[in-house]
């Protein structure tokens, strides 16, 4: 018996047997199979796109906290949102709101005008059953001024819908959201109901419950399918046998000998030629794909040597910028492009702990805690042992992003290690390995100087223009402000106003209290006046107890309300000071350009003359320059 024959016989008796159970088995267990399956599908996607509407609440929470915390330490508020609402909040009008006291201080440029008085009271955190059609987060924080109280909101719409389905993957099953009083949110594109349903209760996070739904995998004719489908299998299979017994041959074995050697690394090996059959011509395509290989590997040697000295070059021009945001994203772009990742993080040191400063690409969810503690995080041992950390499963690690693959290096300044530049792959993609790591240090060694240079230069900038006492502008700041609205003003054909306020009595308070409460009470009245001024206004220190505040594009009457405002408020308000209250009062000077002044400097004469003529009526009071004469 031939060698063809019996190997026949032996393929049939293993192949032919197994295939016969398969299409028995698979005639009953498959379409099981199949609606369980589908069910788990639905499962999956319904949870999924109800732990993405999770993820988006507590990104809403933390963003409120940001934003508070911010406004509290002095910053106004409306260029606190405008930076932390930079892009927008969601897909479909988020808006922010900050309020003190039940008044509104400053919205989001996407909030409804005029602003909403009366905002969404329900959080999406602490949701116990179906709420409204949105999620929304606050955060009351009590300051010296007052309750502090953010409101962020996004609503739930079609397009956030697809944007949450999107995100949890759950593209091929159907969902809803069920909010309270029977409000339904329906995908933009609606593929109807399936036959196969989940639903998600509302609860901490999600506001309203989330129904998945999926068409039946194996209903009317379909069910025939995985029977039709075995029997073809065996049609193919007894061809295949023939064709086997035919062709499988000593020649096998040499082409299996040379493809285990081309898997050891050996591209040197070539097989003979000699034959004219399909074995002779699997024989030639396989020394032609190993000439090709060894020329690959040649190249990819070649390229990542160029890929070095390049990452080198860009590295060293990051030591060049003093833009820590573009800094800080041009290190995350670099950082995904040389070590092949699909995210990036730079966490930066504060204290024993470590928080996230940039994630990229812009879009990217942030990792489930902003901060985390150095001792107890891969991230954190990368900062104590000054050293790359590479995980092939970062599903434990607090400060992931992907929970999948992660490679992490030390930013490093001189003896000092500044932070951490952290990359991230899905958990089915290619592990780092030692190059890539060596990749990333290449990137983020530069690159630690080069960010300690642009914190340097941030903080001189903000050192010069800035009053160390009051936490406003310096007289630096406000000549400067001063000088860019008047050529502006002039330019366009607008008005700018001034405003000069000086503590009447100070003196007095210095004495009884001494200078230290004089200071605090400094501190107080320039968070007072940033309290009362639009958003708009700059205010600064003009100098010992007095404030000046630049109102671009108003004229005299308008900004003659807002002094009397401040006076006003001064007068029925104490300052608080530390656990004291310290009564004052102020007298406050306006002049207007063009009106009374023709440049800068002319017109702090023309306010501080006012500002004088109102301590000679009698003080607490406010007087317009027109009403004082011409300033000499």
């Amino acid at each position: 018996m031939s060698i063809r024959t019996r190997l026949a016989i032996v393929l049939a008796a293993v192949v032919l047997p197994v295939l016969l159970v398969a299409g028995l088995v698979a005639g009953v267990l498959l379409p099981r199979a199949l609606v369980d399956g589908q069910r788990r599908d639905v499962d999956r996607a319904t949870v999924a796109v109800a732990t993405a509407m999770a993820s988006e609440c507590w990104a809403l929470g933390d963003r409120a906290e940001v934003i508070a915390l911010s406004i509290a330490n002095g910053r106004p508020p409306a260029t606190v949102l405008a930076e932390e609402t930079r892009g927008g909040l969601g897909a479909e009008r988020g808006y922010a709101v900050v309020l003190r006291g039940g008044a509104v201080l400053a919205a989001s440029s996407s909030a409804p005008r005029p602003t909403p008085t009366k905002l969404p009271t329900t959080r999406c955190s602490t949701v116990s059953e179906p709420a409204g059609a949105h999620l929304a987060e606050r955060v009351d924080l009590t300051t010296t001024q007052g309750t502090l109280t953010v409101h962020v909101v996004e609503p739930l719409t079609a397009g956030r819908l697809d944007a949450l389905t999107r995100q949890a993957a759950a593209g091929d099953v159907r969902t809803i959201l069920q909010c309270a009083g029977g409000v339904e949110v329906h995908p933009s594109s609606d593929r109807g109901q399936g036959a196969i349903a989940r639903t998600a209760a509302a609860g901490p996070g999600r506001p309203c419950a989330v129904q998945g739904s999926a068409a039946d995998p194996v209903g009317g004719a379909r069910a025939w399918m995985p029977l039709l489908l075995i029997l073809l299998v065996l049609a193919a299979a007894v061809g295949l046998l023939r064709w086997l017994a035919r062709e499988l041959t000593a020649p096998l074995l040499a082409l299996a000998e040379g493809t285990r050697r081309i898997a050891d690394g050996d591209l040197t090996v070539r097989l003979p030629e000699g034959r004219d059959d399909e074995i002779g011509q699997l024989s030639r395509e396989f020394n032609t794909m190993a000439v090709e290989l060894d020329q690959r590997m040649a190249e990819l040697t070649s390229s990542r040597e160029t890929l070095q000295d390049t990452v080198r070059r860009i590295a060293a021009t990051l030591q060049r910028t003093h833009d820590l945001d573009g800094l800080l994203a041009a290190l995350c772009a670099l950082a995904e492009t040389t070590t092949g990742s699909t995210c990036a993080v730079v966490w930066m040191r504060e204290g024993s702990g470590l928080r996230a400063r940039v994630v990229h690409p812009i879009g990217t969810r942030r990792p489930g805690t902003g901060r985390i503690r150095a001792a107890e995080s891969a991230i954190g041992e990368v900062v104590r042992d000054r050293r790359v950390v590479v995980l092939d499963d970062a599903g434990d690690e607090p400060g992931a992003v992907l929970r999948g693959r992660l490679c992490a290096a030390p930013l490093v300044s001189g003896d000092d290690v500044i932070g951490a530049l952290v990359v991230e792959r899905a958990a089915g993609a290619t592990a780092y390995d030692d190059t890539t790591g060596e990749l990333l240090d290449l990137v983020a060694g530069p690159a630690g100087v080069a960010i300690d240079n642009a914190i340097l230069h941030r903080r001189a900038q903000r050192q010069s223009v800035i009053d160390p006492l009051t936490g406003v502008g310096n007289l630096r700041m406000l000549t400067t402000t001063l000088g860019r609205e008047v050529e502006r003003a002039r330019s366009f054909g607008r008005q700018v106003s001034l405003l000069i306020v000086d503590i009447d009595r100070f003196r007095q308070v210095n004495d009884e209290h001494g200078h230290s409460v004089g200071d605090g009470v400094l501190a107080a009245l320039a968070a007072r006046i940033v309290e009362l001024v639009p958003p708009v206004d700059v205010v600064a220190r003009y100098g010992g107890e007095e404030m000046a505040v630049v109102c671009p594009e108003r004229g005299e009457e308008e900004c003659l309300r807002l002094a009397e405002r401040i006076v006003g408020d001064l007068r029925s308000r104490p300052l608080q000071v530390d656990a004291r209250e310290i009564p004052i009062t102020c007298s406050v000077g306006i002049a207007t350009w063009p009106q009374d002044a023709a440049t800068a400097p002319e017109l702090v004469s023309a306010a501080d003359a006012a500002m004088n003529a109102a301590k000679r009526a009698g003080r607490d009071r406010a007087v317009a320059s027109r009403h004082v004469g011409p300033v000499d």
